[in-house]
C-alpha cells in the first residue's frame, strides 16, 4: 500500500497587531527618514535603503496585516524604474534608486491617509476660563497640527508666539498664510526667519475682524486674539460647519491684502 505525503497546510498570513496610532507615529517617522535619502548618490545610501525597506515591512505588516493592499504596494513601489536581465548601468540604477525614493514616499503617503481616518478625533476643549492659556495652546497646537496642506491664520493682534509655540513644528510642504492688521518690528524680523522655511506669506489688511483658523478644508473661530486668549478673560475655539463659505469671505480679504512677508 502506497501513502501518499501529506501536504503541509500554508501558514495564514500575519493579521495586524498594531494599533493606528502606533502605526501611524512609526510610519511618520520612516517617511521623514525617506527624505534622507533625496538627492544622493544610490551607492552612499544602499545599506541605510535595506534597512529602512526592512523595517517599513514590517511595520505595515503590523500594521495593516501580511496580506494587505498596503504591503502588496510597498513590494510594487520597491520595483519602481525600469530593469534588463543584461545588466544596467549606473545611471539607470540611480534612475531607479529615485524612481523607488518618490514611489515609496506616494506609498507611505497614501498609507498614511487611511490611518488618519481611523484615528479617534483629538479632543478640542473649546471653552476656557481666565488662566487656562495651557489649555488653550494646546488645543491650538492641535488644530494647527491637522494642517496637512494648508494653513491659514487671520488675526489682527498677533505677535511672535504665532511663530514661536504654534507653527514651528509644521513641515515645509505645508503652505502657511498670516493675515493680520498691525505687524511690529518684531513680529516682522521673526516672520522673516519662520519664511527661510519657504511655503509662507505674511500680509497685512484691515477689513478684517474676526479671529479664525483654516487647516486645510475645515474652520474654527477663535473668541478672543491669540497672543491674549485665556488669559485674563474666558474665551472659546468653535470649528465652524461652514468651512467652504468661510474660506470664500476670507479668501478675497486675503487677495486684496498688503503683502508685508514672503518666501
Amino acid at each position: 500500500m502506497v501513502m501518499s505525503a501529506r501536504r503541509a497546510t500554508p501558514n495564514p498570513p500575519k493579521p495586524p497587531d498594531f494599533p493606528p496610532q502606533k502605526t501611524y507615529v512609526a510610519l511618520k517617522k520612516q517617511l521623514a527618514a525617506l527624505d534622507d535619502f533625496r538627492g544622493r548618490d544610490y551607492r552612499e545610501v544602499e545599506h541605510a535603503e535595506q534597512e529602512w525597506r526592512n523595517l517599513t515591512l514590517n511595520i505595515l505588516i503590523h500594521g495593516f496585516g501580511e496580506d494587505s493592499e498596503n504591503v502588496s504596494q510597498f513590494h510594487h513601489a520597491k520595483w519602481s524604474g525600469e530593469y534588463y536581465m543584461v545588466g544596467m548601468g549606473p545611471e539607470l540604477i540611480q534612475h531607479n534608486f529615485e524612481q523607488r525614493v518618490e514611489a515609496l514616499a506616494a506609498m507611505l503617503k497614501s498609507s498614511l491617509a487611511e490611518l488618519e481616518l481611523m484615528l479617534p478625533e483629538p479632543e478640542i476643549i473649546g471653552a476656557y476660563e481666565p488662566g487656562a492659556e495651557d489649555q488653550f495652546y494646546r488645543d491650538l497646537r492641535t488644530i494647527v497640527a491637522l494642517a496637512t496642506r494648508d494653513l491659514f491664520i487671520v488675526d489682527n493682534y498677533l505677535d511672535t508666539q504665532l511663530f514661536d509655540v504654534y507653527v514651528d513644528g509644521l513641515k515645509a510642504s505645508v503652505a502657511v498664510r498670516v493675515l493680520t492688521n498691525q505687524v511690529g518690528d518684531q513680529l516682522r524680523i521673526v516672520a522673516e526667519k519662520f519664511a527661510k522655511r519657504g511655503n509662507f506669506e505674511l500680509r497685512s489688511s484691515k477689513d478684517a475682524h474676526d479671529r479664525v483658523v483654516f487647516a486645510d478644508d475645515r474652520c474654527w473661530v477663535i473668541g478672543q486674539s491669540i497672543k491674549d486668549a485665556a488669559k485674563k478673560k474666558p474665551t472659546y475655539i468653535v470649528e465652524h460647519s461652514g468651512a467652504a463659505a468661510m474660506k470664500g469671505i476670507y479668501d478675497p480679504i486675503w487677495g486684496s491684502a498688503t503683502s508685508v512677508v514672503k518666501s
